[in-house]
């Protein structure tokens, strides 16, 4: 397993439910730092805090 696996695992993006957005790239699925947990403010609903994606510890674009 390379290093970003073992920090990082896939979720289903809750603003699309899986069907490709423009918060998850068209993916259907962001990476969340483990374990993947709904976001604390908005409880998976999308909000600013989780980048519309309804998870906490979303890896940045640039990292």
């Amino acid at each position: 397993m390379t290093e970003e696996e073992t920090i990082y695992e896939e979720a289903v993006c809750c603003h699309c439910e899986g069907l490709g957005c423009r918060y998850c790239d068209g993916k259907g699925k962001v990476l969340v730092a483990r374990p993947a947990k709904k976001c604390r403010h908005c409880h998976g609903e999308c909000c600013i805090y989780c980048g519309y994606t309804g998870w906490e510890g979303v890896k940045g674009k640039y990292e």
